[in-house]
Protein backbone atom coordinates (compact mmCIF):
# COMPACT_ATOMS: atom_id res chain seq x y z
CA UNK A 1 0.00 0.00 0.00
CA UNK A 2 1.41 3.12 -1.03
CA UNK A 3 1.80 6.08 1.37
CA UNK A 4 1.71 8.70 -1.25
CA UNK A 5 -2.00 10.06 -2.71
CA UNK A 6 -1.75 10.33 -6.08
CA UNK A 7 -4.25 13.82 -5.88
CA UNK A 8 -0.97 15.32 -4.40
CA UNK A 9 0.64 17.94 -5.93
CA UNK A 10 4.44 17.50 -7.10
CA UNK A 11 6.38 18.01 -3.39
CA UNK A 12 4.92 14.57 -3.00
CA UNK A 13 7.07 12.62 -5.16
CA UNK A 14 10.18 11.59 -3.98
CA UNK A 15 13.59 12.61 -5.13
CA UNK A 16 16.59 10.82 -6.15
CA UNK A 17 18.46 9.62 -3.57
CA UNK A 18 21.74 11.32 -2.82
CA UNK A 19 25.13 8.93 -3.26
CA UNK A 20 27.75 8.49 -0.78
CA UNK A 21 30.01 10.02 -3.18
CA UNK A 22 27.73 12.95 -3.54
CA UNK A 23 28.65 14.61 -0.33
CA UNK A 24 31.47 17.12 0.27
CA UNK A 25 31.56 16.74 4.25
CA UNK A 26 30.13 14.26 6.57
CA UNK A 27 29.64 13.96 10.11
CA UNK A 28 28.99 11.13 12.93
CA UNK A 29 26.38 11.03 15.86
CA UNK A 30 24.33 9.07 18.06
CA UNK A 31 21.08 11.21 17.88
CA UNK A 32 20.60 13.93 15.11
CA UNK A 33 17.81 16.24 15.60
CA UNK A 34 16.41 18.24 12.81
CA UNK A 35 14.80 21.40 14.16
CA UNK A 36 16.10 23.65 16.67
CA UNK A 37 12.40 24.46 18.03
CA UNK A 38 11.00 24.08 21.36
CA UNK A 39 10.05 19.75 20.45
CA UNK A 40 13.81 19.64 19.13
CA UNK A 41 15.40 21.51 21.61
CA UNK A 42 13.80 20.30 24.66
CA UNK A 43 14.92 16.71 22.88
CA UNK A 44 18.82 17.75 22.40
CA UNK A 45 18.95 18.88 25.97
CA UNK A 46 17.31 16.20 27.45
CA UNK A 47 19.35 13.34 25.45
CA UNK A 48 22.89 15.06 25.83
CA UNK A 49 21.42 15.18 29.32
CA UNK A 50 21.69 11.20 29.91
CA UNK A 51 25.22 11.48 27.68
CA UNK A 52 24.07 11.08 24.13
CA UNK A 53 25.66 12.46 21.39
CA UNK A 54 23.85 14.68 19.68
CA UNK A 55 24.04 16.62 16.35
CA UNK A 56 21.61 19.37 15.70
CA UNK A 57 20.65 20.50 12.35
CA UNK A 58 18.90 24.17 11.84
CA UNK A 59 17.85 25.90 8.58
CA UNK A 60 17.78 29.64 10.54
CA UNK A 61 20.79 31.05 12.47
CA UNK A 62 19.54 29.80 15.77
CA UNK A 63 17.83 28.26 17.88
CA UNK A 64 13.92 29.58 17.96
CA UNK A 65 11.00 29.94 19.63
CA UNK A 66 8.43 32.80 18.74
CA UNK A 67 5.67 31.67 21.33
CA UNK A 68 4.73 33.96 24.17
CA UNK A 69 3.98 30.84 26.57
CA UNK A 70 4.06 27.15 27.29
CA UNK A 71 0.51 25.82 28.73
CA UNK A 72 1.47 22.50 30.65
CA UNK A 73 -1.31 20.63 33.08
CA UNK A 74 0.59 21.32 36.35
CA UNK A 75 3.88 22.54 37.77
CA UNK A 76 5.97 23.36 40.85
CA UNK A 77 5.28 26.92 40.12
CA UNK A 78 1.51 26.54 39.78
CA UNK A 79 1.33 24.61 42.75
CA UNK A 80 2.99 27.39 44.87
CA UNK A 81 0.02 29.55 43.74
CA UNK A 82 -2.51 27.00 44.61
CA UNK A 83 -3.29 25.71 40.79
CA UNK A 84 -3.40 22.24 40.70
CA UNK A 85 -5.43 20.65 37.90
CA UNK A 86 -6.55 16.66 37.50
CA UNK A 87 -4.38 14.78 34.69
CA UNK A 88 -7.81 12.58 33.69
CA UNK A 89 -10.17 15.20 33.84
CA UNK A 90 -8.24 17.55 31.27
CA UNK A 91 -7.47 14.57 29.52
CA UNK A 92 -10.98 13.49 29.11
CA UNK A 93 -12.37 16.81 28.11
CA UNK A 94 -8.89 17.54 25.54
CA UNK A 95 -10.20 14.41 23.51
CA UNK A 96 -13.67 15.90 23.31
CA UNK A 97 -12.59 18.73 22.15
CA UNK A 98 -10.49 17.14 19.57
CA UNK A 99 -13.88 15.23 18.44
CA UNK A 100 -12.44 11.76 19.61
CA UNK A 101 -10.03 12.32 16.94
CA UNK A 102 -6.97 12.56 18.61
CA UNK A 103 -4.38 9.83 19.60
CA UNK A 104 -4.79 9.37 23.51
CA UNK A 105 -1.77 7.75 23.64
CA UNK A 106 -0.53 11.18 23.21
CA UNK A 107 -2.47 13.17 25.40
CA UNK A 108 -1.97 10.97 28.63
CA UNK A 109 1.87 11.01 27.81
CA UNK A 110 1.38 14.86 27.36
CA UNK A 111 -0.95 15.12 30.84
CA UNK A 112 0.98 12.76 32.87
CA UNK A 113 4.34 14.33 32.09
CA UNK A 114 4.16 17.73 31.25
CA UNK A 115 4.75 18.46 35.19
CA UNK A 116 7.71 16.27 35.73
CA UNK A 117 9.06 18.56 31.79
CA UNK A 118 7.66 21.83 33.22
CA UNK A 119 9.99 21.36 36.50
CA UNK A 120 12.66 20.22 34.47
CA UNK A 121 12.81 23.02 32.35
CA UNK A 122 11.87 25.35 35.39
CA UNK A 123 15.32 23.98 37.25
CA UNK A 124 17.40 25.09 34.53
CA UNK A 125 16.23 28.76 33.85
CA UNK A 126 16.92 29.40 37.25
CA UNK A 127 20.33 28.28 37.49
CA UNK A 128 22.08 30.97 39.01
CA UNK A 129 24.09 31.94 35.45
CA UNK A 130 21.00 32.67 33.80
CA UNK A 131 20.20 35.57 36.28
CA UNK A 132 16.61 36.52 37.01
CA UNK A 133 14.21 35.02 35.01
CA UNK A 134 11.00 35.92 36.51
CA UNK A 135 7.96 33.58 35.69
CA UNK A 136 3.87 34.40 35.55
CA UNK A 137 0.85 32.79 34.41
CA UNK A 138 -1.07 34.31 31.52
CA UNK A 139 -4.48 35.16 33.52
CA UNK A 140 -6.54 35.42 30.12
CA UNK A 141 -8.96 32.43 30.25
CA UNK A 142 -12.47 31.64 29.12
CA UNK A 143 -14.53 31.10 31.90
CA UNK A 144 -17.73 29.15 30.77
CA UNK A 145 -18.56 25.56 30.82
CA UNK A 146 -18.44 25.40 26.99
CA UNK A 147 -14.94 26.49 26.35
CA UNK A 148 -13.58 26.62 29.39
CA UNK A 149 -9.83 27.40 29.79
CA UNK A 150 -7.06 26.49 32.65
CA UNK A 151 -4.62 28.65 33.89
CA UNK A 152 -1.50 26.44 33.32
CA UNK A 153 0.39 28.66 30.58
CA UNK A 154 4.02 30.00 31.93
CA UNK A 155 5.19 33.34 30.64
CA UNK A 156 8.83 34.12 31.25
CA UNK A 157 10.45 37.16 31.47
CA UNK A 158 13.33 39.48 31.76
CA UNK A 159 15.90 36.93 31.65
CA UNK A 160 19.16 37.10 29.25
CA UNK A 161 17.46 37.03 25.95
CA UNK A 162 15.19 39.84 26.47
CA UNK A 163 18.54 41.77 28.22
CA UNK A 164 20.13 41.47 25.35
CA UNK A 165 17.18 43.13 23.26
CA UNK A 166 16.14 40.16 21.50
CA UNK A 167 12.38 38.73 21.89
CA UNK A 168 12.07 36.71 24.86
CA UNK A 169 8.98 34.76 25.81
CA UNK A 170 9.74 30.82 24.87
CA UNK A 171 13.17 31.83 24.19
CA UNK A 172 13.83 32.37 27.62
CA UNK A 173 12.99 28.56 28.52
CA UNK A 174 15.28 27.92 25.38
CA UNK A 175 18.51 29.89 26.09
CA UNK A 176 19.54 27.86 29.20
CA UNK A 177 18.70 24.48 27.34
CA UNK A 178 20.83 26.03 24.22
CA UNK A 179 24.01 26.84 26.77
CA UNK A 180 23.64 23.59 28.35
CA UNK A 181 23.72 21.36 24.99
CA UNK A 182 26.61 22.96 24.08
CA UNK A 183 28.51 22.58 27.71
CA UNK A 184 27.70 18.57 27.34
CA UNK A 185 29.27 18.54 23.33
CA UNK A 186 26.50 18.99 21.24
CA UNK A 187 26.89 20.24 17.56
CA UNK A 188 24.80 22.83 16.41
CA UNK A 189 24.61 23.26 12.48
CA UNK A 190 22.63 26.59 11.73
CA UNK A 191 22.01 27.63 8.82
CA UNK A 192 21.83 24.38 7.41
CA UNK A 193 18.68 22.87 5.45
CA UNK A 194 17.52 19.70 5.39
CA UNK A 195 17.26 17.94 1.76
CA UNK A 196 16.18 14.12 2.66
CA UNK A 197 16.68 11.68 4.92
CA UNK A 198 19.24 8.76 3.99
CA UNK A 199 17.61 5.19 4.53
CA UNK A 200 20.29 2.31 3.86
CA UNK A 201 18.78 -1.34 4.20
CA UNK A 202 15.01 0.03 5.59
CA UNK A 203 16.30 2.27 7.94
CA UNK A 204 16.68 5.63 8.63
CA UNK A 205 20.31 6.22 9.22
CA UNK A 206 20.81 10.07 9.16
CA UNK A 207 19.89 13.36 6.70
CA UNK A 208 21.53 14.96 3.71
CA UNK A 209 21.58 18.77 4.07
CA UNK A 210 22.94 21.84 2.56
CA UNK A 211 24.85 24.37 4.36
CA UNK A 212 24.74 28.06 3.77
CA UNK A 213 27.60 28.11 1.46
CA UNK A 214 26.52 25.29 -0.30
CA UNK A 215 28.19 22.57 0.73
CA UNK A 216 26.33 19.12 0.33
CA UNK A 217 26.91 17.50 3.44
CA UNK A 218 25.60 13.99 5.55
CA UNK A 219 24.82 13.56 8.93
CA UNK A 220 24.86 9.97 10.23
CA UNK A 221 23.02 9.09 13.74
CA UNK A 222 23.50 5.84 15.44
CA UNK A 223 20.03 5.68 17.73
CA UNK A 224 17.85 7.50 15.66
CA UNK A 225 16.63 11.23 13.69
CA UNK A 226 14.32 13.01 14.91
CA UNK A 227 12.27 14.71 12.72
CA UNK A 228 10.77 18.35 14.42
CA UNK A 229 10.62 21.16 11.27
CA UNK A 230 7.18 22.35 12.02
CA UNK A 231 3.98 22.58 9.86
CA UNK A 232 3.51 23.01 6.35
CA UNK A 233 1.52 26.52 6.94
CA UNK A 234 4.35 28.53 4.84
CA UNK A 235 3.55 25.92 1.95
CA UNK A 236 0.55 27.15 -0.46
CA UNK A 237 0.10 23.39 -2.30
CA UNK A 238 0.81 21.48 0.59
CA UNK A 239 -1.80 23.40 2.17
CA UNK A 240 -4.48 23.36 -0.24
CA UNK A 241 -3.57 19.19 -0.93
CA UNK A 242 -3.63 18.83 3.29
CA UNK A 243 -5.17 21.89 4.98
CA UNK A 244 -6.97 23.64 2.41
CA UNK A 245 -8.07 26.44 4.85
CA UNK A 246 -4.97 27.60 6.21
CA UNK A 247 -5.07 29.29 3.18
CA UNK A 248 -8.25 30.81 3.49
CA UNK A 249 -6.82 33.16 6.87
CA UNK A 250 -6.24 37.09 6.16
CA UNK A 251 -2.62 36.62 7.42
CA UNK A 252 -0.28 33.55 7.77
CA UNK A 253 1.67 34.54 10.86
CA UNK A 254 4.23 32.38 10.33
CA UNK A 255 7.76 33.96 12.00
CA UNK A 256 10.28 34.49 10.63
CA UNK A 257 9.28 34.41 6.73
CA UNK A 258 10.90 31.18 5.55
CA UNK A 259 9.15 28.63 8.27
CA UNK A 260 7.04 26.27 8.69
CA UNK A 261 7.58 24.99 4.83
CA UNK A 262 6.74 21.41 5.35
CA UNK A 263 10.44 20.10 4.35
CA UNK A 264 10.16 17.48 7.29
CA UNK A 265 6.74 16.54 5.87
CA UNK A 266 8.32 15.53 2.67
CA UNK A 267 11.57 13.85 4.04
CA UNK A 268 9.38 11.63 5.83
CA UNK A 269 6.86 10.91 3.23
CA UNK A 270 9.64 10.23 0.55
CA UNK A 271 10.86 7.97 3.64
CA UNK A 272 7.99 5.42 3.82
CA UNK A 273 6.06 7.66 6.94
CA UNK A 274 2.38 8.25 6.80
CA UNK A 275 0.50 10.88 7.30
CA UNK A 276 -2.83 11.24 9.49
CA UNK A 277 -6.46 11.95 7.94
CA UNK A 278 -6.84 15.14 6.36
CA UNK A 279 -7.60 17.75 6.37
CA UNK A 280 -4.66 18.59 9.23
CA UNK A 281 -5.41 20.45 12.38
CA UNK A 282 -5.09 24.74 12.47
CA UNK A 283 -4.06 27.00 14.96
CA UNK A 284 -5.75 30.48 14.48
CA UNK A 285 -6.10 33.66 16.75
CA UNK A 286 -8.23 36.41 15.44
CA UNK A 287 -4.97 38.36 15.97
CA UNK A 288 -4.55 39.44 12.05
CA UNK A 289 -4.56 43.20 13.31
CA UNK A 290 -4.03 42.08 16.55
CA UNK A 291 -6.21 44.00 18.79
CA UNK A 292 -9.09 42.61 21.13
CA UNK A 293 -12.44 41.44 19.79
CA UNK A 294 -14.87 40.93 22.91
CA UNK A 295 -18.24 39.54 21.84
CA UNK A 296 -21.35 42.32 21.10
CA UNK A 297 -21.48 41.77 17.91
CA UNK A 298 -20.02 40.50 15.06
CA UNK A 299 -21.00 41.35 10.93
CA UNK A 300 -19.79 40.21 8.13
CA UNK A 301 -18.92 42.87 4.75
CA UNK A 302 -21.86 42.96 4.60
CA UNK A 303 -23.79 43.97 7.32
CA UNK A 304 -24.70 40.47 8.45
CA UNK A 305 -24.38 38.66 12.05
CA UNK A 306 -22.68 35.44 10.83
CA UNK A 307 -22.22 33.63 14.28
CA UNK A 308 -22.57 33.29 18.12
CA UNK A 309 -20.06 35.71 19.30
CA UNK A 310 -19.93 34.01 22.65
CA UNK A 311 -17.01 31.44 21.73
CA UNK A 312 -13.06 31.08 22.46
CA UNK A 313 -10.14 32.19 20.23
CA UNK A 314 -9.98 29.66 17.81
CA UNK A 315 -13.60 29.52 17.34
CA UNK A 316 -14.23 33.07 16.68
CA UNK A 317 -11.10 32.36 13.49
CA UNK A 318 -12.99 29.87 12.05
CA UNK A 319 -15.76 31.82 12.10
CA UNK A 320 -14.77 34.45 9.98
CA UNK A 321 -12.85 32.02 7.67
CA UNK A 322 -16.44 30.38 6.77
CA UNK A 323 -17.99 33.32 5.58
CA UNK A 324 -15.54 33.46 3.03
CA UNK A 325 -14.20 36.64 3.99
CA UNK A 326 -10.66 37.54 5.08
CA UNK A 327 -11.97 40.70 7.44
CA UNK A 328 -14.96 40.82 9.39
CA UNK A 329 -16.54 43.75 11.89
CA UNK A 330 -16.50 43.90 15.55
CA UNK A 331 -19.09 45.98 16.55
CA UNK A 332 -18.87 47.92 20.44
CA UNK A 333 -20.19 50.95 22.01
CA UNK A 334 -18.27 53.91 23.86
CA UNK A 335 -19.60 52.45 27.48
CA UNK A 336 -16.62 49.72 26.66
CA UNK A 337 -15.22 50.35 29.80
CA UNK A 338 -18.00 49.27 31.76
CA UNK A 339 -19.23 46.41 29.59
CA UNK A 340 -16.58 44.53 28.59
CA UNK A 341 -15.68 43.95 32.08
CA UNK A 342 -19.04 42.21 32.38
CA UNK A 343 -18.58 39.84 29.85
CA UNK A 344 -15.44 38.66 31.26
CA UNK A 345 -16.91 37.46 34.14
CA UNK A 346 -18.66 34.66 31.89
CA UNK A 347 -16.28 34.37 28.75
CA UNK A 348 -12.94 35.63 28.22
CA UNK A 349 -9.82 34.50 26.79
CA UNK A 350 -6.86 35.85 23.96
CA UNK A 351 -8.33 38.47 22.20
CA UNK A 352 -11.49 38.88 23.78
CA UNK A 353 -10.32 41.32 26.21
CA UNK A 354 -6.94 42.08 26.75
CA UNK A 355 -3.79 39.35 27.90
CA UNK A 356 -3.00 39.78 31.76
CA UNK A 357 -0.29 38.12 34.11
CA UNK A 358 -2.70 35.61 36.75
CA UNK A 359 -0.07 37.95 40.18
CA UNK A 360 -0.35 41.18 39.93
CA UNK A 361 -2.05 42.00 36.76
CA UNK A 362 -5.32 43.79 36.16
CA UNK A 363 -8.07 41.81 33.89
CA UNK A 364 -8.85 44.50 32.74
CA UNK A 365 -7.31 48.09 32.16
CA UNK A 366 -9.12 50.65 31.34
CA UNK A 367 -6.33 53.37 30.47
CA UNK A 368 -4.31 50.78 28.71
CA UNK A 369 -7.53 49.83 26.53
CA UNK A 370 -8.72 53.08 25.81
CA UNK A 371 -4.90 53.48 24.58
CA UNK A 372 -5.36 50.69 22.34
CA UNK A 373 -8.96 51.63 20.75
CA UNK A 374 -7.69 55.12 20.20
CA UNK A 375 -4.46 53.98 18.37
CA UNK A 376 -7.14 51.43 16.08
CA UNK A 377 -8.78 54.68 15.57
CA UNK A 378 -6.03 56.42 14.44
CA UNK A 379 -4.66 53.96 12.18
CA UNK A 380 -7.69 53.73 10.23
CA UNK A 381 -8.59 49.87 11.77
CA UNK A 382 -11.30 51.00 13.86
CA UNK A 383 -14.21 53.28 12.87
CA UNK A 384 -16.33 55.56 15.19
CA UNK A 385 -20.32 57.02 14.39
CA UNK A 386 -22.81 58.41 16.11
CA UNK A 387 -25.32 56.67 15.00
CA UNK A 388 -25.45 52.67 12.96
CA UNK A 389 -26.11 54.04 9.77
CA UNK A 390 -22.91 56.74 10.11
CA UNK A 391 -20.84 53.94 10.91
CA UNK A 392 -21.97 51.60 8.26
CA UNK A 393 -21.36 54.34 5.67
CA UNK A 394 -17.34 54.49 7.04
CA UNK A 395 -17.56 50.77 7.61
CA UNK A 396 -18.23 50.85 3.63
CA UNK A 397 -21.49 48.01 4.55
CA UNK A 398 -24.68 48.61 3.33
CA UNK A 399 -26.49 51.20 5.78
CA UNK A 400 -29.97 49.57 5.30
CA UNK A 401 -28.75 46.13 6.19
CA UNK A 402 -26.20 46.65 8.61
CA UNK A 403 -29.22 49.38 10.77
CA UNK A 404 -31.43 46.05 10.32
CA UNK A 405 -28.86 43.62 12.03
CA UNK A 406 -27.91 46.48 14.84
CA UNK A 407 -31.81 46.83 15.99
CA UNK A 408 -32.48 43.33 15.72
CA UNK A 409 -29.43 42.36 18.05
CA UNK A 410 -30.20 45.06 20.27
CA UNK A 411 -34.12 43.52 20.30
CA UNK A 412 -32.39 40.31 21.48
CA UNK A 413 -30.63 41.81 24.26
CA UNK A 414 -33.90 44.02 25.34
CA UNK A 415 -35.42 40.57 25.31
CA UNK A 416 -32.64 38.75 27.10
CA UNK A 417 -32.70 35.79 23.89
CA UNK A 418 -30.99 35.78 21.06
CA UNK A 419 -33.65 33.57 18.94
CA UNK A 420 -30.70 33.57 15.57
CA UNK A 421 -27.61 31.67 17.62
CA UNK A 422 -28.52 31.61 21.23
CA UNK A 423 -26.10 33.32 23.15
CA UNK A 424 -26.09 33.05 26.41
CA UNK A 425 -28.17 35.98 28.05
CA UNK A 426 -25.50 36.84 30.23
CA UNK A 427 -23.67 38.19 27.06
CA UNK A 428 -26.70 39.61 25.62
CA UNK A 429 -25.61 43.43 26.39
CA UNK A 430 -27.13 46.30 24.52
CA UNK A 431 -25.19 48.41 22.37
CA UNK A 432 -27.29 51.74 23.00
CA UNK A 433 -24.66 54.30 24.28
CA UNK A 434 -23.03 56.49 21.19
CA UNK A 435 -20.78 56.69 19.77
CA UNK A 436 -20.51 53.56 18.44
CA UNK A 437 -17.27 51.74 17.37
CA UNK A 438 -16.68 49.00 14.23
CA UNK A 439 -13.40 47.48 14.45
CA UNK A 440 -12.00 45.22 11.15
CA UNK A 441 -10.45 42.04 12.54
CA UNK A 442 -9.58 38.91 11.07
CA UNK A 443 -8.28 35.48 11.73
CA UNK A 444 -4.10 34.79 11.20
CA UNK A 445 -2.55 31.22 10.79
CA UNK A 446 -0.32 30.13 13.92
CA UNK A 447 0.54 26.73 12.36
CA UNK A 448 -0.80 24.02 10.80
CA UNK A 449 -0.43 21.15 13.59
CA UNK A 450 -0.75 17.57 12.09
CA UNK A 451 1.39 15.32 9.91
CA UNK A 452 3.58 12.20 10.46
CA UNK A 453 1.75 9.05 12.06
CA UNK A 454 3.39 8.17 15.38
CA UNK A 455 3.11 5.84 18.11
CA UNK A 456 4.05 6.33 21.77
CA UNK A 457 7.60 6.52 21.37
CA UNK A 458 7.43 8.88 19.00
CA UNK A 459 8.57 6.72 16.18
CA UNK A 460 7.24 7.77 12.80
CA UNK A 461 4.74 5.27 11.58
CA UNK A 462 3.92 3.80 7.76
CA UNK A 463 0.77 3.50 6.51
CA UNK A 464 0.56 -0.30 7.86
CA UNK A 465 0.92 1.41 11.38
CA UNK A 466 4.72 0.07 11.27
CA UNK A 467 7.47 2.02 12.83
CA UNK A 468 9.79 3.57 10.04
CA UNK A 469 13.13 2.19 11.81
CA UNK A 470 15.31 4.78 12.75
CA UNK A 471 12.88 7.95 12.49
CA UNK A 472 11.18 9.80 15.16
CA UNK A 473 9.01 12.90 14.52
CA UNK A 474 7.81 15.60 16.76
CA UNK A 475 6.19 19.39 17.00
CA UNK A 476 3.91 20.32 14.51
CA UNK A 477 5.67 18.32 11.94
CA UNK A 478 3.82 15.29 14.39
CA UNK A 479 0.11 13.72 14.00
CA UNK A 480 -2.16 12.45 16.92
CA UNK A 481 -2.20 15.73 19.39
CA UNK A 482 -5.19 17.16 18.25
CA UNK A 483 -7.32 15.32 15.20
CA UNK A 484 -9.67 18.43 14.17
CA UNK A 485 -8.41 21.85 15.70
CA UNK A 486 -6.15 23.41 17.94
CA UNK A 487 -8.50 23.23 21.77
CA UNK A 488 -7.69 26.19 24.08
CA UNK A 489 -8.55 24.14 26.97
CA UNK A 490 -4.66 24.87 27.83
CA UNK A 491 -3.11 28.12 26.82
CA UNK A 492 0.11 27.23 25.39
CA UNK A 493 -0.50 23.80 24.73
CA UNK A 494 1.92 23.35 21.61
CA UNK A 495 4.67 24.49 22.99
CA UNK A 496 3.98 22.52 26.27
CA UNK A 497 3.49 19.21 24.13
CA UNK A 498 6.33 19.96 22.05
CA UNK A 499 8.44 20.63 25.09
CA UNK A 500 7.35 17.33 26.95
CA UNK A 501 7.55 15.13 24.05
CA UNK A 502 11.23 16.32 23.42
CA UNK A 503 12.07 16.19 27.19
CA UNK A 504 10.48 12.10 27.06
CA UNK A 505 12.30 11.70 23.59
CA UNK A 506 15.69 12.68 24.58
CA UNK A 507 15.03 10.26 27.67
CA UNK A 508 13.94 7.43 26.02
CA UNK A 509 17.55 8.10 23.37
CA UNK A 510 19.13 8.70 26.71
CA UNK A 511 18.22 5.00 27.74
CA UNK A 512 19.09 3.54 24.63
CA UNK A 513 16.00 3.60 22.11
CA UNK A 514 16.88 2.68 18.73
CA UNK A 515 20.58 1.17 19.22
Amino acid sequence: MSNINPRWGSWATPPEPFKPEDFEEKYETEVLVIGAGIAGLSCAYSAAEKGCKVTVIEKLPSYHGFAHNVGVVNSKFMRSLGIVNDPDEVAREWIKRCGNRCDERLVRLFVDYSEEAMDWAIDNVMKPEYGGVRINLQGATYKGETYKELYTAHCFYDGPVARSGKFGGLNELMEPMYRESLKLGSRFLFNTTMLQLIKENGRVVGAAARTQEGKLIAVYASQGVLVATGGIGGNEEMCEDLCPIANRVAVKANFPKGIDLGEGHKACLWAGAAFEDGPFPTMMHPQAIRHSNYCFLFVTPKGKRYMNEDNYLQGRSLGIVKTGYKWCWTIFDSDWAKKVPETLKYGGGIYWGESFNYVGGKEFDEEDVGRKIQASLNAGSSVMADTPRELAEKMGVDPDTFEETFNRYNEFCRKGHDDEFGKRKELLIPLDKPPFIARKFGAALLSVCGGVKVDERFRALDEMGDPVPGLYVLGNTMAGRYGVDYPMLMPGNSTGSGMTYGYLLGRYFGAGEGK
